[in-house]
């Protein structure tokens, strides 16, 4: 559980350094732990040993697959990616005049 708390605290790192602070993440819950509408997610599975990535959708139901890596590096850059693509479709969607997904500082910028 140690590298895990260590990976942990080197994703919230990234995401500051990215000004992202204010996405919907969860890093290292539970699944059914501290879900949120709009929500990018990265897991641990102990039984198997993979790392998930996923986002949740309105009703916090999911999106697309939940991607499955062994490598923890694979599994934080698909995670960081749609971070980004997060930002970028939202700030899209103002742009067009349509509602974003939620309300965050970076959807203006």
């Amino acid at each position: 559980m140690k590298k895990i708390d260590e990976n942990k605290t080197m994703l919230q790192q990234k995401i500051s350094e990215l000004g992202y602070d204010s996405l919907r993440v969860s890093i290292f819950n539970e699944p059914s732990e501290n879900r949120m509408e709009w929500q990018t997610r990265i897991e641990y599975d102990n039984s198997t040993n993979d790392y998930r990535v996923y986002s949740l959708a309105d009703r916090a139901s999911v999106i697309g697959k939940i991607k499955s890596y062994s490598d923890y590096q694979e599994a934080a850059d698909t995670f960081l990616t749609k971070l980004k693509l997060t930002v970028e479709y939202n700030k899209l969607r103002v742009k067009q005049n349509k509602n974003p997904e939620y309300q965050s500082p970076l959807w203006s910028e």
